[in-house]
Protein backbone atom coordinates (compact mmCIF):
# COMPACT_ATOMS: atom_id res chain seq x y z
CA UNK A 1 0.00 0.00 0.00
CA UNK A 2 1.49 3.35 -1.06
CA UNK A 3 2.04 6.30 1.26
CA UNK A 4 -0.51 8.43 -0.54
CA UNK A 5 -3.13 5.68 -0.19
CA UNK A 6 -2.48 5.40 3.54
CA UNK A 7 -2.77 9.16 3.97
CA UNK A 8 -6.01 9.29 1.98
CA UNK A 9 -7.45 6.42 4.06
CA UNK A 10 -6.56 8.21 7.28
CA UNK A 11 -7.99 11.50 6.03
CA UNK A 12 -11.20 9.63 5.13
CA UNK A 13 -11.32 8.17 8.63
CA UNK A 14 -10.87 11.64 10.14
CA UNK A 15 -13.57 13.18 7.95
CA UNK A 16 -16.00 10.36 8.77
CA UNK A 17 -15.27 10.68 12.49
CA UNK A 18 -15.78 14.42 12.27
CA UNK A 19 -19.09 14.03 10.44
CA UNK A 20 -20.36 11.49 12.99
CA UNK A 21 -19.25 13.77 15.83
CA UNK A 22 -21.14 16.68 14.30
CA UNK A 23 -24.33 14.64 13.75
CA UNK A 24 -24.32 13.27 17.29
CA UNK A 25 -23.57 16.69 18.75
CA UNK A 26 -26.37 18.33 16.75
CA UNK A 27 -28.96 15.78 17.85
CA UNK A 28 -27.93 16.12 21.49
CA UNK A 29 -28.12 19.92 21.20
CA UNK A 30 -31.62 19.82 19.66
CA UNK A 31 -32.77 17.56 22.49
CA UNK A 32 -31.29 19.93 25.10
CA UNK A 33 -32.92 22.93 23.42
CA UNK A 34 -36.38 21.31 23.43
CA UNK A 35 -36.02 20.26 27.06
CA UNK A 36 -34.87 23.75 28.08
CA UNK A 37 -37.77 25.48 26.34
CA UNK A 38 -40.29 23.14 27.93
CA UNK A 39 -38.92 22.91 31.46
CA UNK A 40 -36.46 25.65 32.42
CA UNK A 41 -38.76 28.35 33.79
CA UNK A 42 -37.60 30.73 36.51
CA UNK A 43 -40.59 31.91 38.55
CA UNK A 44 -41.26 35.55 39.43
CA UNK A 45 -40.17 36.32 42.98
CA UNK A 46 -40.48 39.38 45.23
CA UNK A 47 -37.16 40.37 46.79
CA UNK A 48 -37.06 43.52 48.98
CA UNK A 49 -38.56 47.01 48.92
CA UNK A 50 -40.46 46.68 45.65
CA UNK A 51 -37.64 44.79 43.88
CA UNK A 52 -38.95 41.82 41.88
CA UNK A 53 -37.08 39.03 40.12
CA UNK A 54 -38.54 38.51 36.67
CA UNK A 55 -40.03 35.23 35.58
CA UNK A 56 -37.70 33.86 32.89
CA UNK A 57 -38.42 31.37 30.15
CA UNK A 58 -36.46 30.06 27.20
CA UNK A 59 -38.36 30.29 23.93
CA UNK A 60 -37.95 29.95 20.20
CA UNK A 61 -37.00 32.91 18.04
CA UNK A 62 -40.44 33.06 16.41
CA UNK A 63 -42.22 32.95 19.79
CA UNK A 64 -39.99 35.77 21.06
CA UNK A 65 -40.88 37.89 18.03
CA UNK A 66 -44.59 37.27 18.66
CA UNK A 67 -44.10 38.21 22.34
CA UNK A 68 -42.43 41.51 21.38
CA UNK A 69 -45.05 42.34 18.75
CA UNK A 70 -47.85 41.64 21.21
CA UNK A 71 -46.38 43.93 23.88
CA UNK A 72 -44.95 46.74 21.73
CA UNK A 73 -46.59 46.60 18.30
CA UNK A 74 -43.20 47.71 16.90
CA UNK A 75 -41.33 44.48 16.13
CA UNK A 76 -40.04 45.62 12.73
CA UNK A 77 -38.77 48.94 14.05
CA UNK A 78 -36.92 47.13 16.83
CA UNK A 79 -35.43 44.60 14.42
CA UNK A 80 -34.30 47.35 12.05
CA UNK A 81 -32.67 49.28 14.87
CA UNK A 82 -30.80 46.23 16.17
CA UNK A 83 -29.70 45.31 12.64
CA UNK A 84 -28.24 48.80 12.21
CA UNK A 85 -26.19 48.14 15.36
CA UNK A 86 -25.08 44.68 14.23
CA UNK A 87 -27.16 43.01 16.96
CA UNK A 88 -29.91 40.39 17.07
CA UNK A 89 -33.01 39.82 19.15
CA UNK A 90 -32.17 37.54 22.05
CA UNK A 91 -34.53 38.50 24.89
CA UNK A 92 -37.39 40.78 25.91
CA UNK A 93 -38.63 41.85 29.33
CA UNK A 94 -42.15 43.12 30.11
CA UNK A 95 -43.16 44.68 33.46
CA UNK A 96 -46.82 45.23 34.34
CA UNK A 97 -48.23 47.15 37.31
CA UNK A 98 -51.98 47.63 37.86
CA UNK A 99 -53.69 50.43 39.78
CA UNK A 100 -56.96 49.42 41.41
CA UNK A 101 -59.11 52.25 40.04
CA UNK A 102 -61.71 54.13 42.07
CA UNK A 103 -65.40 54.93 41.73
CA UNK A 104 -67.21 56.52 44.68
CA UNK A 105 -70.15 58.82 45.43
CA UNK A 106 -71.23 61.04 48.35
CA UNK A 107 -67.65 61.71 49.44
CA UNK A 108 -66.84 64.57 51.81
CA UNK A 109 -64.19 67.15 50.95
CA UNK A 110 -60.66 66.21 51.89
CA UNK A 111 -60.06 69.75 53.14
CA UNK A 112 -61.26 73.32 52.78
CA UNK A 113 -59.23 76.41 52.22
CA UNK A 114 -57.51 78.27 49.48
CA UNK A 115 -59.68 81.04 48.13
CA UNK A 116 -62.69 82.35 50.04
CA UNK A 117 -65.84 84.05 48.79
CA UNK A 118 -65.31 87.83 48.99
CA UNK A 119 -69.10 88.36 49.13
CA UNK A 120 -70.49 85.45 51.13
CA UNK A 121 -74.22 85.02 51.72
CA UNK A 122 -75.26 86.74 54.96
CA UNK A 123 -78.14 85.23 56.99
CA UNK A 124 -81.33 87.35 56.85
CA UNK A 125 -82.90 88.26 60.19
CA UNK A 126 -86.55 89.39 60.22
CA UNK A 127 -88.49 91.09 63.06
CA UNK A 128 -91.66 89.34 64.01
CA UNK A 129 -94.93 91.38 64.47
CA UNK A 130 -95.37 90.33 68.05
CA UNK A 131 -91.77 91.04 68.89
CA UNK A 132 -88.60 89.06 68.61
CA UNK A 133 -86.72 88.04 65.52
CA UNK A 134 -86.35 85.03 63.26
CA UNK A 135 -83.46 83.96 61.04
CA UNK A 136 -84.44 82.85 57.57
CA UNK A 137 -83.29 79.35 56.50
CA UNK A 138 -79.72 79.39 55.16
CA UNK A 139 -79.29 79.09 51.43
CA UNK A 140 -75.81 77.62 52.07
CA UNK A 141 -76.30 75.09 54.89
CA UNK A 142 -72.90 73.36 54.29
CA UNK A 143 -70.81 76.47 53.87
CA UNK A 144 -69.88 75.71 50.27
CA UNK A 145 -70.57 79.30 49.26
CA UNK A 146 -68.02 80.58 51.78
CA UNK A 147 -64.88 78.45 51.30
CA UNK A 148 -63.30 76.55 48.46
CA UNK A 149 -63.77 72.78 48.72
CA UNK A 150 -60.75 70.56 47.99
CA UNK A 151 -60.60 66.87 47.18
CA UNK A 152 -57.33 64.93 47.04
CA UNK A 153 -56.97 62.34 44.27
CA UNK A 154 -54.92 59.21 44.94
CA UNK A 155 -54.12 56.24 42.74
CA UNK A 156 -54.36 52.93 44.56
CA UNK A 157 -51.74 50.25 43.86
CA UNK A 158 -52.50 47.22 45.99
CA UNK A 159 -51.08 48.23 49.38
CA UNK A 160 -50.03 51.84 48.62
CA UNK A 161 -51.64 55.08 47.53
CA UNK A 162 -49.78 57.36 45.13
CA UNK A 163 -51.00 61.00 45.12
CA UNK A 164 -52.25 62.28 41.78
CA UNK A 165 -53.28 65.84 42.72
CA UNK A 166 -56.29 67.78 43.96
CA UNK A 167 -59.56 69.03 42.51
CA UNK A 168 -61.09 72.20 43.99
CA UNK A 169 -64.62 73.63 43.71
CA UNK A 170 -65.52 77.28 44.39
CA UNK A 171 -69.32 77.44 44.40
CA UNK A 172 -69.52 81.26 44.10
CA UNK A 173 -67.53 81.44 40.85
CA UNK A 174 -68.94 81.17 37.32
CA UNK A 175 -66.19 78.63 36.47
CA UNK A 176 -65.96 76.82 39.80
CA UNK A 177 -63.46 74.01 39.14
CA UNK A 178 -59.68 74.05 39.75
CA UNK A 179 -57.25 71.21 39.07
CA UNK A 180 -53.76 70.78 40.47
CA UNK A 181 -51.95 67.68 39.15
CA UNK A 182 -48.31 67.51 40.22
CA UNK A 183 -45.66 66.38 37.73
CA UNK A 184 -44.83 62.71 38.16
CA UNK A 185 -41.89 60.58 37.08
CA UNK A 186 -42.49 56.93 36.18
CA UNK A 187 -39.41 54.72 36.19
CA UNK A 188 -38.82 51.03 35.52
CA UNK A 189 -35.29 49.91 36.41
CA UNK A 190 -34.06 46.62 34.91
CA UNK A 191 -30.91 44.95 36.25
CA UNK A 192 -29.69 42.17 33.97
CA UNK A 193 -27.36 39.38 35.06
CA UNK A 194 -25.86 36.70 32.82
CA UNK A 195 -24.60 33.30 33.93
CA UNK A 196 -21.81 31.27 32.33
CA UNK A 197 -24.30 29.66 29.95
CA UNK A 198 -25.45 33.10 28.71
CA UNK A 199 -28.83 32.80 30.43
CA UNK A 200 -30.04 36.20 31.62
CA UNK A 201 -31.75 37.04 34.90
CA UNK A 202 -33.68 40.30 35.30
CA UNK A 203 -34.55 42.12 38.53
CA UNK A 204 -37.01 44.99 38.12
CA UNK A 205 -38.24 47.92 40.17
CA UNK A 206 -41.13 50.24 39.25
CA UNK A 207 -41.27 53.63 40.97
CA UNK A 208 -43.35 56.81 40.74
CA UNK A 209 -41.88 60.06 42.05
CA UNK A 210 -44.12 63.02 42.87
CA UNK A 211 -43.12 66.23 44.66
CA UNK A 212 -39.76 64.74 45.58
CA UNK A 213 -41.21 61.61 47.20
CA UNK A 214 -40.70 58.20 45.60
CA UNK A 215 -43.26 55.41 45.82
CA UNK A 216 -42.34 51.78 45.12
CA UNK A 217 -45.19 50.48 42.98
CA UNK A 218 -46.03 46.78 43.41
CA UNK A 219 -45.34 44.82 40.23
CA UNK A 220 -48.16 42.57 39.08
CA UNK A 221 -46.39 40.55 36.40
CA UNK A 222 -42.76 40.55 35.39
CA UNK A 223 -41.77 38.28 32.54
CA UNK A 224 -38.64 37.76 30.48
CA UNK A 225 -38.43 35.57 27.40
CA UNK A 226 -35.05 34.65 25.98
CA UNK A 227 -34.16 32.79 22.80
CA UNK A 228 -32.42 29.53 23.63
CA UNK A 229 -28.87 29.88 22.25
CA UNK A 230 -28.70 28.04 18.93
CA UNK A 231 -25.43 26.84 17.43
CA UNK A 232 -24.07 28.43 14.29
CA UNK A 233 -20.99 28.14 12.10
CA UNK A 234 -18.26 30.77 12.45
CA UNK A 235 -16.15 30.67 9.29
CA UNK A 236 -13.43 32.84 10.77
CA UNK A 237 -12.89 32.43 14.49
CA UNK A 238 -9.14 32.16 15.13
CA UNK A 239 -8.20 30.55 18.43
CA UNK A 240 -4.84 29.58 19.89
CA UNK A 241 -4.93 26.00 21.15
CA UNK A 242 -2.32 23.92 23.01
CA UNK A 243 -2.44 20.17 22.49
CA UNK A 244 -0.84 16.84 23.16
CA UNK A 245 -1.37 13.78 20.97
CA UNK A 246 -0.42 10.15 21.05
CA UNK A 247 -0.47 7.94 17.97
CA UNK A 248 1.07 5.37 15.67
CA UNK A 249 2.99 5.69 12.43
CA UNK A 250 0.96 5.11 9.27
CA UNK A 251 3.93 4.96 6.92
CA UNK A 252 6.12 2.40 8.70
CA UNK A 253 3.52 -0.34 8.94
CA UNK A 254 3.85 -3.21 9.83
CA UNK A 255 6.63 -1.74 11.96
CA UNK A 256 5.10 -0.36 15.13
CA UNK A 257 6.30 3.13 15.91
CA UNK A 258 4.49 5.15 18.54
CA UNK A 259 4.83 8.83 19.22
CA UNK A 260 3.74 11.45 21.75
CA UNK A 261 3.79 15.02 20.50
CA UNK A 262 2.83 18.27 22.27
CA UNK A 263 1.72 20.97 19.87
CA UNK A 264 0.64 24.57 19.47
CA UNK A 265 -2.24 25.05 17.04
CA UNK A 266 -4.35 27.73 15.44
CA UNK A 267 -8.06 26.96 15.13
CA UNK A 268 -9.55 28.54 12.00
CA UNK A 269 -13.31 27.91 12.25
CA UNK A 270 -15.81 26.85 14.89
CA UNK A 271 -19.36 25.69 15.48
CA UNK A 272 -21.44 26.24 18.58
CA UNK A 273 -23.74 28.46 20.61
CA UNK A 274 -20.99 30.83 21.69
CA UNK A 275 -18.18 32.23 19.57
CA UNK A 276 -15.71 32.44 22.45
CA UNK A 277 -16.55 28.95 23.73
CA UNK A 278 -17.38 26.82 20.69
CA UNK A 279 -18.69 23.29 20.91
CA UNK A 280 -16.63 22.22 17.90
CA UNK A 281 -13.31 23.70 16.85
CA UNK A 282 -12.92 23.10 13.12
CA UNK A 283 -9.67 22.84 11.15
CA UNK A 284 -6.76 23.36 13.50
CA UNK A 285 -3.27 23.66 12.03
CA UNK A 286 -0.16 23.70 14.18
CA UNK A 287 3.42 22.71 14.95
CA UNK A 288 4.35 19.68 17.07
CA UNK A 289 7.48 18.30 18.66
CA UNK A 290 7.89 14.54 18.86
CA UNK A 291 9.17 13.47 22.27
CA UNK A 292 10.30 10.04 21.00
CA UNK A 293 11.97 10.78 17.64
CA UNK A 294 12.98 14.34 18.65
CA UNK A 295 11.65 15.82 15.44
CA UNK A 296 9.34 18.69 14.57
CA UNK A 297 6.11 18.07 12.72
CA UNK A 298 3.03 19.62 11.12
CA UNK A 299 -0.32 18.82 12.82
CA UNK A 300 -3.71 18.95 11.13
CA UNK A 301 -6.86 18.49 13.24
CA UNK A 302 -10.11 18.47 11.23
CA UNK A 303 -12.49 18.78 14.18
CA UNK A 304 -12.19 18.86 17.98
CA UNK A 305 -15.11 18.26 20.36
CA UNK A 306 -15.48 20.46 23.45
CA UNK A 307 -15.79 18.15 26.46
CA UNK A 308 -18.14 20.73 27.98
CA UNK A 309 -20.90 19.34 25.73
CA UNK A 310 -20.57 16.07 27.67
CA UNK A 311 -19.16 17.13 31.05
CA UNK A 312 -20.62 20.45 32.29
CA UNK A 313 -17.66 21.05 34.62
CA UNK A 314 -15.21 21.25 31.67
CA UNK A 315 -15.44 24.20 29.28
CA UNK A 316 -12.31 24.75 27.20
CA UNK A 317 -10.86 21.27 26.84
CA UNK A 318 -11.29 19.35 23.59
CA UNK A 319 -10.70 15.83 22.34
CA UNK A 320 -9.71 15.32 18.74
CA UNK A 321 -8.31 12.92 16.14
CA UNK A 322 -5.47 14.36 14.11
CA UNK A 323 -2.72 13.60 11.66
CA UNK A 324 0.84 14.86 11.80
CA UNK A 325 3.83 14.64 9.52
CA UNK A 326 7.38 15.06 10.82
CA UNK A 327 10.46 16.39 9.07
CA UNK A 328 11.56 12.97 7.73
CA UNK A 329 8.18 12.39 6.08
CA UNK A 330 6.74 9.94 8.64
CA UNK A 331 2.95 10.26 8.95
CA UNK A 332 1.18 9.57 12.24
CA UNK A 333 -2.45 9.04 13.07
CA UNK A 334 -3.12 10.56 16.49
CA UNK A 335 -5.73 11.15 19.12
CA UNK A 336 -5.34 13.69 21.88
CA UNK A 337 -6.42 16.67 23.95
CA UNK A 338 -6.66 20.34 23.08
CA UNK A 339 -6.75 23.25 25.55
CA UNK A 340 -8.06 26.60 24.32
CA UNK A 341 -5.73 29.39 25.44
Amino acid sequence: MSLSTKILIWIGVLVTAGALTFIIYNQVNISKQQAAIQQQVIQQKALVDGLVQSANQYTTKSDLQAFIQQNTGDLKAIQDNLASLGAQLTAANVVTADSNGQKSTNIASTSTGGSTNPNPTIPVVETCPNGGTVTCPSTDPFGYDHTQQNFALDEDFSTIKVPVGTVSFSAWQQNPWSVNVAPREYKVTNVVGTDENQRIYVDNKFTITENGKTYNVPIKTDQTKQVYPSPKFYWWNPQLVAGIDGGMSLTRFPQVQGEVAPSLNLGIMSWGKYKTQPDLSVLQVGAAYETVSKRAGLVITPVALNLGTILPVVHNTYVAPSIHINTDGTVYGDFGLRLQL
